[in-house]
C-alpha cells in the first residue's frame, strides 16, 4: 500500500504542526465506544498516514487514567466530536 502524505498547495510541504506550551495533542477524537470505536480508530490511522507528525488522542491508544479525561481534553488544541447513535447518552 502506498502512503500518501498531505502537502500544502502553497509550499508543496507537509503542514508545520506546532504544539503550544501545555498542549500535548493536536486533535482529540471524542466518540462513544459502542457505536463509533471502530470508525474513529480508522480515522486516526488515516490521519496519521496523511500527517505523520500529528499527535491524535484516541482513548484506546492514549488514555491512561479515565479520571483524567478532562485533562486530556484541556491539553489538546482541537476537539473533534464524532457524532453517532448514543453519543449524548454516554457518561464520558
Amino acid at each position: 500500500r502506498l502512503h500518501t502524505q498531505l502537502l500544502l498547495r502553497t509550499t508543496c510541504r507537509p503542514p508545520n504542526l506546532v504544539l503550544h506550551a501545555g498542549v500535548h495533542y493536536h486533535l482529540f477524537l471524542s466518540h462513544t465506544w459502542i457505536t463509533a470505536q471502530d470508525q474513529v480508530k480508522v480515522l486516526k490511522q488515516q490521519l496519521r498516514e496523511l500527517i505523520p507528525r500529528a499527535r491524535v488522542f484516541l482513548d484506546v491508544d492514549d488514555l491512561e487514567d479515565i479520571s483524567k479525561l478532562e485533562n486530556y481534553v484541556a491539553s489538546t488544541q482541537t476537539f473533534l466530536l464524532f457524532l453517532s447513535k448514543g453519543y449524548f447518552l454516554s457518561s464520558n
